[in-house]
Order: C-alpha cells, then structure tokens, then sequence
C-alpha cells in the first residue's frame, strides 16, 4: 500500500514523536500530518499511541522527543492553554464537562464576558446560546451540566472548542457511550465541521465508523506509525491485519450453545429496584446470557441490583436454588456473584495505586495471611492475568493510572475473575477495547463459561451480543420484554423486541 506523502507541513504536524511511560515506549519517532477539511482517523490496539499523540498535539502531554509544528511554524505547548491559543482543542473520551457549572459556564470557561469586573451574565449566556445552536443543543444555557446526558455534554464539549475558534479539534472514543441514534447525529457534526474546514481527528475502534467518515487512516501499533492511506483504499480486514500485525479471522469465537442441565445458577423473578419494574430471567452454570436493549432500559440497574447496588423493592432472586438478597456488594463477592462494572474509572479502579494492588485486594484471601499479603502468591496470581488477558504494561508495579483505557478495562477483568466467582455479571466488558483484545476478551468468556461459570451479559453491540450469546433477554423501560433463543436471535428481532416490547 503507499504511504501518503504530507501535502505540505498542514495545519498542525508531528515530527519524530517520542514518548515514554515508566520505560514503555508510548511512540516511537512517529510522523503525522493534518489537513483542513479532512476527518483524519487514527486507529489501532489499545496502548498503540493514539491517545497520547493527541494529548501531546493538544497540551496534555510534553514530548520526550520530536517536534510539533502549526501551519509550519514549530511550536512548545505550556499545557492546554497554549494548544488552545493556537486553535486545537480536544474531546476527551472521558469528558471534562464541569458539571457543577453551567452549560453556558462550560462552552465559554476561560473566557467569559465581563462588566465592571464581573462576569456578564447575560452575555454569557447569548454568547454562550451561539455556539450551542451550532451543535444542534437546545438546551437553556443556565442549565446546570450536570443535568445533560452524556450526548448533550459531548454538544456541549464540541460548542467549546468553537468558541475558542478550533482549527483543528480531536475526537477521542466519541461515539463510545451513545445509542445509536445520538451516533448517526454525532457524526454528521464532525462531517459539518470538516466541510467547514476544521481538521478533525477521530479515535476510534469502531472500524466501520472510521470507513465510513475518515477521508484518511493512520494506523499505529506498538507505538509505531504502521501505515497512513485513503480511507477509501481500506476496507476492515486490512486495517485489522495492519493494527495488530496478522489476519484476525473471526472477533467472536464460534461456539455450540451450550446446553442447559440442571437447576440455574441465578434466577430472577418480578424484580423490580431502582430503574428496574419488572425483570425476570435464569441463567445456568456453562451458559452465557445476554441482555439487550436500548440505553436506559434497566439493563444496568437490574446487574446493580443482582451485585447488591442497590435494594430490590419486590420480586425475589434465587442462587443456586437458595434465596439470596446482598444488602453490599462484599455480600455478593461472598456469594459468588462477581460484576465488571460498566464505569471502569468511577466504579472498577482505584486509580491512584498500582495494577497489582487492584487485583491484589479483590482477592486478599487467596493472597494474604492474616493481615499479611504473600507476596509471591500475589504477584503470581497478578503475571497470570498479565499473560491472560495481554495486558500491555511496564509491570505490575505500575500504576494502573498509566495505562490505556483499554488496558484498564482488563485489569477490571482481572480483578473481578481473581475473586473466582461462579456468577459473573459483565456490564459492556469490551468498551474501550480494540479489536484484537476484544478477540481475546470473548474467547476468555467461553472458556469461562465452558468451565461451568454462569455469565451474564449487557451488550449495547448487537453483533456481540448475538455471537456471544447462549440466550438473549431483552428489556425495555425497566421490563424484561421477551426472550430469544441463540436460533431466533437477530438484530432485527432483538431491535423489534427493544423498540416495540
């Protein structure tokens, strides 16, 4: 394939980039140049370098090497605010809306107007009013951001960088946390702001996505730059074979559906809890159950009232035949009821220590005496999952703060297998994960479930949850409307079911 020679020094450029974290080569003297009016796509594993090109092209980040140069001109970024003063802005995949201000407050931070030395609220507001109607949010710009759902706080991001009149403006996962629908409206903006002549670059996993708005790919893999081509000249299967360096067959593993025998594991009956009205369902040791349904559909809800979350109102569940309510989610643990949470950050981490002790002390009774941790025990079990799951880090002294996204979803993973459950619940276990790692996420799955654990499944990726699926449950409005067997399961008949009830 050729290689496209830059067409000129472009509107923002990266020379010879190098970057390390605790001895691992995040990039690898890697070259990349943006044009004006062009979605530029970078693609590749988790731990690849995408996230932090982008975070040294727009301030985040210092380079340990290299050069970045703007129309030309080389340039040293003093953090965020000196990217910004050149006209590059970024939307992170975790979104850096204050939610405590107001919406007006979050798209002019940094610039607000004043009079007499106070912020002009009015001002503020009309001007604030401007940039949102360009992003199609029509929300009262007083409104506390707090209150917007995560599509309306992406608008409200994307409304930022307008106002500081972005020439160039990166798009990290954007489309990650949205149904469908707020997707399809998300990318025809990016496609706009591109035929306005804004240098748009998305990350992304979603291949498909990235054919079907990137007039260019950049792939990079292991920190190296691989290959940059017309979109046009791609198709899947060579983008994956350049991400991760061989052919990838098959994403899901091709499995028989496993048979159920015996009584369930888990059983589910008229369970209604916060978010949840009326769900029911059974899953059995060996078997892999999905749940599907539109965003806010009770899907979560019902797993954090299983893991012990929150408190079921009516209803009962059963385990292993017994009748079993937790009042904590240690209460779970205890049981054998274990949860990938879907909020790796908020919910699965603890950011500021280590990726062993993560996985350490969701199993300190395998690994501890008294109150003493048996190192060695522990640090075996800690290389297991390394190996496991290709979890891409310096070591498991690292801080787990230091790792991709991706590579923090599989500790979560880790943390939560370590503890041995016989249930697992798994809340969008693939989000975040690049295609290769997602791969191997499924295989482990079935071999999970094929060395008799009962798993059960929320998936907003239909073509996940149809292959990985033993059955499907699907909910609607806090309800469990209908149930297909892996032969009945389809998109449109899971959609049908998730629209319709």
């Amino acid at each position: 394939m050729t290689t496209l020679a830059p067409a000129g020094t472009g509107v923002l450029a990266a020379r010879g980039m190098v970057k390390r974290f605790a001895g691992v080569a995040a990039l690898d003297h890697v070259d990349l140049t943006l044009e004006p009016g062009r979605v530029h796509a970078l693609v590749g594993e988790n731990g690849a370098g995408k996230s932090t090109l982008s975070k040294i092209l727009s301030g985040f980040e210092t380079a340990d090497a290299g050069e970045v140069l703007v129309e030309g001109e080389p340039v040293r970024f003093h953090g965020p605010s000196g990217a910004a003063a050149r006209g590059i802005a970024i939307v992170h995949q975790e979104l850096s809306v204050i939610r405590s201000l107001s919406v007006a407050e979050n798209v002019l931070v940094g610039s607000e107007p004043s009079r007499f030395g106070f912020v002009d609220r009015r001002r503020l507001a009309r001007q604030a009013a401007a940039h949102l109607e360009k992003v199609g949010l029509d929300v009262d710009p007083r409104t506390p951001a707090g209150r917007l759902s995560v599509a309306q706080q992406q608008l409200v991001e994307i409304a930022r960088a307008l106002a500081m009149d972005a020439k160039v403006i990166f798009f990290d996962e954007p489309t990650s946390s949205l149904p469908h629908s707020d997707s399809r409206r998300l990318l025809g903006l990016l496609r706009e702001l591109r035929d306005a002549g804004r240098a748009i670059v998305l990350i992304s996993h979603d291949l498909a996505e990235v054919l079907q708005i990137a007039d260019t790919v950049t792939v990079l893999r292991d920190g190296r730059h691989i290959v940059t081509a017309p979109a046009a000249t791609l198709d899947e299967e060579r983008l994956i074979q350049h991400m991760i360096g061989r052919d990838l067959d098959v994403v899901y593993s091709e499995h028989a559906t496993a048979a159920a025998s015996g009584p369930p594991a888990l059983v589910v009956e008229d369970l209604a809890a916060p978010g949840v009205r009326s769900a029911s369902l059974s899953v059995h040791a060996g078997e892999v159950l999905g749940i599907g349904g539109l965003v806010g559909s009770g899907r979560s809800e019902l797993l954090a009232a299983v893991f012990g979350h929150t408190r079921p109102t009516s209803g009962r569940i059963l385990l292993d035949g017994r009748p079993y309510r937790p009042r904590h989610p240690a209460e779970a643990l205890a049981r054998g009821v274990g949860l990938v949470p879907e909020s790796r950050k908020d919910q699965g981490l603890q950011l500021g220590l280590s990726m062993a002790a993560n996985i350490e002390l969701s199993s300190l009774s395998s690994v501890a005496t008294g109150p003493w941790v048996r190192r060695r025990l522990g640090r075996r079990l800690v290389e297991r999952y390394i190996a496991d799951l290709r979890i891409k880090t310096a070591g498991p002294s690292a801080p787990v703060n230091t790792l991709s996204g991706g590579n923090q979803q599989k500790v979560v993973l880790a943390k939560v297998l370590a503890t041995r459950p016989r249930v697992l619940l798994l809340d969008e276990p693939t989000r975040g994960i690049d295609v290769g790692a997602k791969a191997e996420v499924h295989r482990i799955i079935r071999r999970l479930a094929d060395e008799g654990m009962a798993i059960v499944m929320v998936s907003s990726v239909l073509p996940e949850l149809l292959n990985a699926s033993d059955r499907i449950v699907v909910m609607r409005a806090g309800r469990t409307v209908g149930e297909l067997s892996r032969a009945e399961a389809t998109e449109e008949s899971v959609m049908r079911l998730a629209f319709q009830g």
